[in-house]
């Protein structure tokens, strides 16, 4: 499975499945909070996503995490030197913005399934083929950055 789904399509999955994990498997709600709670959250994961694509396109390198044998570039500056994975990051966040939105204890799972999968399926393998061209180099850029934050 390593590589195989694209991450967008494990966010839109993961979200449609808070949508229904909120009508079907209500667990505890914890109140309806003020819209611009759950709208600050996705529009930080938003700008975080972005921030990471911006970097990539300023080191000429692929975006593609289907393909990460096509990076020509390390990129450690800009966001990537407080995060190893702010698309991945930003895309946590928007979930946790759409489990503010539903108030629902529930939708939590859909925001795990997500870390999770992409933790092994994605940045994992990913990882892998990164340290396996970039060596020594990576290997001291992930001993200073976090994965995740």
């Amino acid at each position: 499975m390593d590589l195989k789904i694209p991450p967008l399509v494990i966010l839109l999955v993961s979200a449609l499945a808070q949508i229904e994990l909120a009508d079907y498997l209500p667990i505890y709600s914890f109140g309806t909070l003020p819209l611009w709670i759950p709208i600050l959250w996705c529009a930080i994961g938003c700008v975080v996503m972005l921030l990471g694509v911006v970097e990539f396109r300023r080191k000429q390198t692929t975006v593609n995490p289907m393909k990460p044998d096509e990076v020509t570039a390390l990129v450690t500056s800009g966001i990537f030197k407080y995060t190893r994975n702010p698309m991945y990051l930003g895309m946590t966040l928007v979930l946790v913005g759409g489990t503010f939105y539903w108030s629902e204890v529930s939708t939590w799972i859909a925001v795990i399934f997500f870390i999770a999968y992409i933790h092994y399926f994605q940045i994992k393998p990913e990882e892998r083929m990164v340290e396996q061209k970039f060596g020594e180099s990576f290997q001291a850029y992930k001993a200073n950055v976090r994965r995740w934050l």
